[in-house]
């Protein structure tokens, strides 16, 4: 496909523009520091396209929304997911994953995740989203201060343990957390040496996730969906029967894959969204006035959660100005020109998908944090390309209306349910880059009622 911004095929035109940075390491400090920082730097430096250098690799970085345009449209020609998660799924003993795969083979696995990653699924389990989450505040001392995003962490994977894999995560929380996270931290953003993964504590936490894996597929082999709803596991276990793309050695990683999702993506953007409420009282104040209308009937009813509106519109705030995914990585399998510069097949790519969440072009004042961005008036998200919070096109994050609504109703929940206080009052943000975007854990929370 040709636009007036991208070509395919190989090119004449000039390499990008390489970003200034330090002798020897490039840029590579600034990416451990802070990914989307870094390319929003690049971004407002050269424009779309750019290139970055991390000791001796090099790689092209494309920003913007023609950036997001071209990798929602193009991804399938021109780039590939395999050869930057193999590492990933060769620990997962997985012969395909979604996160690894693309073209049809990708298309085939989405359709049997699907149902189990919709909204509408975590809707139809608002009671006992609810439950847990006041179960977890109720639990939470009165006086004490915790760290935030290890509780969240807690919250999250128990909700959505049981809401689509029918089973709690039980005491298996943390063997899955030093498990995926290891693994991403050596393997993905290659920030840890690989001798880690030998270690004793990692094997044990690897095992350990694998048998709980191993026990929720023996558990829905035993206990087929005739008097409990169908969920994830079902449709997986129905495609292997059916002989579609799925495989038995598939089946563990399908598994833990709502677990292994909640720790890094939903956990991290309510924690983030967390430190907005209490940063801002007019925010905290405005979502407080409509917790009454949405517990009136003690449980929310679905239409009533998506008429919040301070809360919705604090949620795409926080998406917008704290991405927990700024970036996204693949293999340039087709060169293909784009604005005005050569993209060589065989390297790596970086589509910087939310650095134009930081373009006043689009968003006036972008390091302000403003709700009223999403008001009716203005709506500043809705230009195309402009707002990428969970990835775009066939790779977009499956789970994303799931994840709009666990953010709002975690929240809202933990706010029906408990009175907490930011500790110190005055804190600033600090973000901890590994391996995704979070709050550090020197973000806490007091509950005081």
């Amino acid at each position: 496909m040709t636009t007036a911004l991208w070509k395919g095929g190989p090119s004449q035109a000039p390499l990008p523009p390489m970003m200034q940075g330090l002798p020897i390491i490039g840029n590579a400090l600034e990416m451990a520091q802070d990914v989307l920082k870094c390319m929003v730097k690049g971004y407002r430096a050269h424009g779309p396209i750019f290139r970055i250098r991390a000791l001796a690799d090099t790689y092209t970085v494309i920003a913007g929304p023609e950036a997001n345009m071209f990798f929602s449209r193009e991804q399938g020609q021109h780039l590939r997911s395999k050869e930057f998660w193999a590492g990933i799924d060769q620990e997962m003993e997985a012969n395909i994953t979604l996160i690894s795969s693309d073209g049809p083979e990708h298309t085939e696995l989405r359709q049997i995740a699907k149902r189990g990653y919709s909204r509408s699924l975590y809707e139809a389990h608002f009671p006992e989203v609810v439950a847990i989450t006041r179960q977890k505040v109720e639990a939470w001392p009165v006086g004490e201060t915790r760290s935030v995003v290890p509780w969240v962490q807690e919250v999250v994977t128990e909700q959505l343990g049981q809401v689509i894999v029918g089973t709690s995560v039980g005491d298996y929380g943390k063997d899955i957390y030093n498990f995926i996270r290891t693994a991403l931290v050596v393997l993905i953003t290659r920030q840890r040496p690989g001798f880690l993964l030998k270690m004793p504590a990692y094997q044990n936490a690897r095992r350990r996730s694998f048998e709980l894996g191993e026990k929720i597929i023996a558990f829905h082999r035993a206990n087929p969906p005739t008097n409990r709803p169908r969920n994830l596991i079902d449709d997986a276990l129905d495609a292997v029967a059916a002989g579609h793309i799925l495989k038995d050695g598939d089946l563990v990683p399908f598994a833990l894959g709502p677990y292994i999702a909640g720790l890094d993506t939903s956990s991290n953007s309510i924690a983030f969204m967390l430190y907005a409420v209490f940063k801002y009282p007019e925010i905290l104040a405005g979502i407080q006035n409509e917790l009454g209308g949405l517990f009136a009937n003690e449980v929310p009813a679905p239409g009533d959660l998506r008429k919040m509106d301070v809360l919705h519109r604090t949620a795409l705030e926080t998406l917008r100005c704290y991405p927990v995914v700024p970036a996204i990585q693949r293999t340039v399998t087709e060169p293909f020109e784009f604005a005005g510069h050569r993209v060589e097949g065989g390297g790596r790519l970086f589509i910087a998908t939310t650095a134009v969440h930081y373009d006043e072009k689009y968003y006036p004042n972008p390091e302000k944090f403003d709700i009223d961005r999403y008001l009716p008036a203005r709506n500043e998200h809705r230009t195309p390309g402009v707002f990428a919070p969970y990835g775009l096109g066939t790779h977009s994050c499956l789970g994303a209306g799931l994840a709009e609504a666990q953010i709002m109703m975690t929240i809202a929940t933990m706010l029906q349910f408990g009175k907490f206080v930011m500790v110190p009052a005055d804190y600033t943000l600090k973000v901890r880059p590994l391996p995704t975007n979070a709050p550090a854990n020197n973000f806490q929370l007091k509950r005081v009622g």
